[in-house]
């Protein structure tokens, strides 16, 4: 289908150092500059030689009308689209994650329901890598930090999701410019987005490994080694459902042309059969292994003695619905006051804490930065 690009706004979103990137990774050569208005790209195809002007500003009046120019052209020399050579350029500027169905659900125009649960479990996909960046750990419970929340908020799904069981996201990075010695890679010095990615690809490539090997063996010792890849109970939970729901899921990472990377795109296979041992993956770490440092906000439930003989133990049920339903916890005395304030009047307490299976149940072990939020 050939569409055209008209939206200007759409148009002068897109950035010089996104199509620089894209002629360059499309052996478009640099032969100079046109004033001080421009430079000029060039490449032999078809029997002709194609020129594009790339503005050196984006504050000149007629940036969108450059930009379109350059959309237009390439989609001639390249015969294609304007919105799909729109997208890719745009795309230069983005780790690009593809989720894509193994059998066949591609071509199914897919119901509301099914598109809102196919970009509910990429986003939690995305949000699993993410959190294990800082802290990989077996479970994930609470909300997200300030950091994750602006991360996943920048992604975006292409146009066309819709149309089958097919997904491709855009996670923005910052262009390299200049020298990079570490081409953007290292996990200290990478801007949080390429470092999401990176966690992303290798938690991918470890879950798979650990299903083979699950398969092989009948154990998830793997699963529980690969933890330290970025392997999670929330990265098997929504790899299983994308599995599922696919018949069969493959997902690629990819880097953005503005932004090197040391590693090589990835492209990981899980079929119907993978979601079992997923699943039951996920629910070996949340039964059997703790998980750290959470936010948590719950409601004090239990007292287990009364207010005036008050020991410290309790038992609260947070609010969330990837948390277990109760925990008991020991608070220190100087938190009894807050506690039985909280359990008398309803009140939401808030507080950080390590959670910890149980005989029976969880605990919420090393309760701290406790305060009264709500009633």
């Amino acid at each position: 289908m050939i569409v055209e690009i008209r939206d200007t706004a759409a148009l002068s979103s897109l950035t010089t150092l996104n199509l620089r990137a894209y002629l360059q990774s499309r052996d478009w050569n640099d032969v100079g500059r046109w004033g001080n208005r421009a430079t000029v790209h060039s490449k032999a195809s078809g029997g002709r030689t194609w020129e594009i002007l790339i503005p050196l500003s984006d504050a000149i009046s007629d940036y969108a009308e450059f930009m379109g120019e350059a959309i237009g052209t390439l989609a001639t020399a390249e015969e294609r689209s304007e919105l799909d050579v729109f997208n890719d350029v745009t795309g230069a500027g983005a780790d690009v994650i593809r989720i894509t169905s193994l059998n066949g659900m591609g071509k199914e125009p897919l119901s509301l329901r099914q598109s809102a649960d196919m970009l509910r479990d990429a986003n939690d996909l995305l949000s699993a890598a993410a959190r294990a960046v800082t802290k990989p750990q077996a479970a994930y419970r609470g909300s997200l930090s300030s950091e994750i929340a602006e991360y996943l908020s920048r992604i975006r799904p292409l146009p066309g999701y819709y149309q089958g069981y097919g997904l491709t996201l855009h996670s923005p990075v910052t262009p390299g410019i200049g020298p990079q010695p570490d081409l953007g890679d290292d996990d200290l010095y990478a801007p949080f987005p390429r470092r999401a990615t990176i966690r992303l690809s290798e938690a991918l490539q470890s879950a798979n490994l650990a299903v083979n090997e699950a398969s092989a063996t009948s154990s998830l010792d793997t699963f529980e080694q690969a933890v330290s890849d970025g392997v999670s109970a929330n990265l098997c939970d929504a790899v299983a459902k994308l599995a599922k729901n696919g018949h069969g899921v493959e997902i690629g990472v990819g880097w953005a042309m503005v932004r090197s990377a040391k590693s090589s795109s990835s492209n990981v296979r899980f079929t119907n059969n993978s979601a079992g041992i997923l699943e039951e993956a996920a629910r070996h770490f949340r039964q059997r292994l703790p998980s750290f440092d959470e936010r948590v906000t719950a409601i004090v439930v239990r007292l287990d003695r009364e207010p005036d003989e008050f020991d410290g133990r309790a038992t609260i049920r947070p609010i969330g619905d990837d948390l277990p339903p109760r925990m008991q916890v020991e608070f220190e005395p100087v938190s009894y006051n807050a506690v039985i304030s909280a359990f008398q009047n309803r009140s939401l307490l808030t507080l950080d804490g390590d959670i910890f299976p149980v005989t029976n149940g969880h605990q919420l072990r090393n309760p701290r930065n406790i305060a009264i939020t709500a009633e």
